[in-house]
């Protein structure tokens, strides 16, 4: 997908929670000395009451130590530590150098990595793999711009460096999705390929086909996390799997 050059606010925070972890050093300047005030009746002098010293606060955790899980959410990642805390979020419109980078903290480790070349119906893209995850970013034109900057799919519910990952309901990665899709009263195809929205961000724009049968062009204009079906993978293991953002209100090819 395009480059960014300017970064969300979200992917500032997560920045910064990558640097050394160290508090500010107080400022060496010692305050302005204020003039004496004119003097009071004689009397023995009050002694100040007793100060308690001050107490540092600990240095915060750096981001690849902090996060034990990913919550996958239709336009962010949010990375949160044991207690169920959003230590910070990472925008899948980040520039895909900072997306991959902090993901590398997080995960303990660089991804490997493909060049994939365009075809007659897709753009080149490169593809970033650690076990568990793939991200793609594929390089649209600046004037094509379509859809956010880089999608990210998850096809095992604990991936790199322990990292667990699910939904806001709590669904994983290989779980069972005809379950998943009875709790949430979507529709499910015993023959067929299945792929729905867990969640749905705020509409972007009109839906497209929305003249058709409501019962298939149901879903809004809108970053969704999708949640679907995998066929043809090697592993076993892979039978449901997370990714995100995708549209379910436009048409795709």
């Amino acid at each position: 997908m395009r480059g960014r050059t300017t970064l969300t606010a979200v992917v500032t925070a997560v920045a910064t929670l990558l640097l050394a972890g160290c508090v500010a050093a107080p400022d060496p300047t010692p305050p302005p000395t204020q003039s004496p005030g004119p003097t009071v009746s004689a009397g023995p002098a009050t002694p100040p009451p007793a100060t308690a010293a001050p107490i540092a606060a600990p240095d915060p955790a750096p981001v690849d130590v902090a996060v034990v899980h990913l919550t996958v959410r239709p336009e962010q990642l949010d990375l949160e530590n044991a207690r169920g805390d959003v230590v910070a979020t990472l925008s899948y419109d980040a520039d895909a150098e900072v997306f991959v980078d902090t993901l590398s903290q997080v995960l303990g480790g660089d991804p490997a990595v493909e060049e994939r070349p365009g075809g007659h119906e897709w753009f080149p893209s490169t593809r970033y793999t650690w076990p568990g995850l793939a991200v793609a970013d594929d390089h649209e034109p600046e004037e094509y711009s379509s859809d956010m900057n880089v999608t990210v799919s998850f096809t095992h519910p604990v991936i790199a460096n322990g990292i667990s990952v699910s939904t806001v309901q709590g669904f994983r990665p290989g779980d069972d999705l005809q379950a998943f899709a009875e709790e949430l009263g979507e529709d499910w195809h015993e023959t067929g390929y299945n792929s729905f929205p867990a969640e749905t961000g705020p509409e972007i724009g009109e839906r497209m086909y929305s003249e058709w049968d409501d019962t298939y062009w149901k879903y809004a204009n809108a970053n969704a996390v999708a949640v679907h079906e995998w066929g043809g993978d090697p592993d076993p293991s892979v039978t449901s799997v997370i990714l995100a953002p995708w549209n379910f209100g436009i048409g795709h090819v």
